[in-house]
């Protein structure tokens, strides 16, 4: 996608910052995290667009219908990515989030497991594809023995703001129940 912008960033990497997305489970911590989750909408893309991603357009791929304006289905990336993020950091609160009966959590123990441990590597992937070669000083702090890394550094990133409102902006609002497989359609044997 050509909707990239980028910005200078400081990140506050200090134990004592205050961020809505850290903290002990809350109403107010999980509904940011469904906010970042959930509030990126589906796109719909031309045959074009796909095979300009290295797909190849096939029965297969999830298609809307043509009263629905058509085109293939599609999510970005960075949804799969948070929503991976936070099934990590509802691990960490694997027992009150499974007294709530969370959605992420319902799983069989073996499912949840690979679940899990493939987005582990779906993060480690990102993590290594985008590698931050910044680098981080350090400082000598009273009371430590050791230097003290100052994670307080300033990054290049994505202006997410623009990638929200080019989600918005192409927004496909179709309900769950009208997507349906085309009756050309053909299934995978598996999952890609």
């Amino acid at each position: 996608m050509d909707i990239v912008e980028y910005q200078d960033v400081k990140f506050n990497g200090t134990n004592e910052h205050q961020s809505i997305y850290k903290g002990e489970p809350n109403p107010d911590l999980d509904n940011a995290w469904d906010a970042l989750v959930f509030g990126t909408k589906l796109t719909a893309v031309s045959a074009e667009a796909v095979e300009k991603l290295g797909k190849s357009v096939q029965p297969s791929l999830v298609k809307f219908m043509d009263e629905d304006g058509g085109g293939y289905m599609t999510t970005m990336e960075v949804t799969h990515q948070l929503h991976c993020l936070n099934l990590l950091r509802k691990s960490t609160y694997y027992d009150y989030y499974k007294s709530m009966a969370d959605p992420l959590l319902r799983s069989s123990p073996d499912q949840y497991r690979l679940h899990l441990n493939h987005c582990i590597d779906i993060l480690r992937q990102q993590l290594m594809c985008t590698a931050d070669a910044g680098l981080i000083t350090y400082q000598w702090v009273k009371g430590y023995e050791r230097p003290y890394p100052d994670f307080s550094t300033w990054h290049k990133c994505r202006a997410i703001d623009k990638l929200w409102e080019w989600n918005e902006e192409h927004a496909v609002h179709v309900p769950w129940s009208r997507i349906k497989r085309v009756e050309q359609g053909m299934d995978l044997e598996e999952a890609p």
